[in-house]
This record gives structure tokens, sequence and C-alpha cells, in this order.
């Protein structure tokens, strides 16, 4: 999924894989059957901030925290468990 964040009205383009975008998803509570983009293109948004450095340095920064907030064993299992049936 490529991304385009805003942090401090700057933009910043990214990519991450669709399994990833789909664990964020789980931690933010967002619903899986619609387009999260903009949820989480916002949420990354904020996270990155403050603006320091170059792009590079941005995109691993964004990307640090994405493996924080997604790396919980609970939530992989959450994330798995969406589509089995009840």
């Amino acid at each position: 999924m490529k991304l385009t964040l805003t942090i401090e009205s700057k933009p910043l383009e990214i990519e991450i894989d669709d399994v990833v975008a789909g664990l964020l998803a789980v931690r933010l509570n967002l619903s899986l059957d619609t387009d999260h983009r903009d949820a989480i293109e916002r949420y990354l948004s904020e996270a990155g901030g403050p603006w320091t450095l170059d792009d590079d340095h941005m995109r691993r920064r964004v990307l640090r925290r994405l493996i924080l907030d997604i790396a919980d064993p609970a939530l992989v299992i959450r994330y798995l468990m969406a589509d089995q049936p009840q």
C-alpha cells in the first residue's frame, strides 16, 4: 500500500505491505471491510512527527514506529482470527 504522509506540512511517500496495513488497522480498531488508507495516513503522519533531517530518516522513523505498534502477538492473533467464522 502506497501512502503519502504529511508531517509538519511536508509530504513523505512510504510503502507498506498490505498485511502490515491490516495489522495496523486492527491496532487502531478499524473495520477490515473498508478502505482504511486515510486513517492509516493520518495516524502515521501524527506519529511520525516532528520532522527532522531528511526523507530517508523520516521513513525509517515512521517504519520503526509502525513496527512497535504492530509487534504484539495478541494483535497478530486478532488479525488472523478476523476472517474466521464465529
